[in-house]
């Protein structure tokens, strides 16, 4: 990181004990929450390696995924008050507004595929300021990665459809966004079907490894060689949870 760019990343963290509730019928608690874990190390992984960062920050009220920002190189805001993810974004574009950096590149913590590369790519499309670039989410709509300069250049509106919304929004402002379909990026972890798609396709990330490792990837390969409905899967995950 050289900072040319005054361009900071910032990556939302929930309370990881609470994270991944829709993956429920397939990990227990512990599993959900090592998940997370290794989820935002490879997120984190590839944001430090990028050159063209000054900085980045992870904004969160979990002392764990703290320590591991830090361990990173990370920033860390505190999120006291755990409203969620844009409230989480929105005081970290006020905290780099106030200190007149360039722009915020936002992505969330569960898109363990994305590179270095991937990074490069999103902000070397990016167009001068003002601006909004995006990668939408392949599957639910959402908003996988979001660059916007300056930081508070639009209302942030993360949730479901936040892809349209955010779309919509630069739109309403005067801003056409650049739209960016990136296949790694674009595939996040939050749904039973993400997670089965991911252990189908291996590759070298930390939460790959966790998942083999874990024996989570063979259950889920059987589960699927077997057919296996999801209300089977769900009692094997309740049963290690007990």
């Amino acid at each position: 990181m050289n900072g040319r760019h005054g361009l900071w990343a910032v990556v939302p963290v929930k309370m990881l004990a609470r994270s991944k509730q829709r993956l429920m019928p397939l990990l227990s608690r512990p599993e959900r929450k090592a998940l997370a874990r290794v989820m935002l190390e490879d997120v984190l992984g590839a944001l430090m390696r990028s050159t063209s960062l000054a900085g980045v920050m992870v904004v969160t009220g979990d002392q764990c995924a703290a320590a591991t920002a830090r361990r990173a190189g990370a920033l860390v805001m505190k999120d006291a008050n755990n409203t969620g993810m844009t409230a989480a974004v929105t005081s970290a574009a006020r905290y780099l507004a106030a200190r007149r950096c360039g722009g915020m590149l936002v992505v969330p913590a569960d898109v363990p595929l994305i590179t270095h590369e991937d990074v490069e790519m999103i902000i070397l499309t990016h167009r001068t300021v003002p601006s909004v670039t995006l990668v939408p989410a392949e599957r639910d709509g959402g908003t996988n990665a979001l660059l916007c300069s300056p930081p508070q250049v639009i209302p942030v509106r993360f949730g479901e459809d936040s892809f349209v919304r955010h779309l919509e929004t630069a739109r309403t402002l005067g801003i056409e966004p650049r739209v960016l379909r990136l296949q790694r990026a674009g595939h996040d972890i939050d749904r039973p079907d993400d997670l089965v798609a991911f252990v189908q396709a291996p590759h070298s990330t930390r939460t790959c490894a966790y998942l083999t490792v874990a024996g989570i990837a063979e259950r889920l390969q059987e589960a699927r060689r077997n057919q296996c409905d999801a209300p089977r899967l769900a009692t094997k995950a309740m049963e290690q949870e007990a």
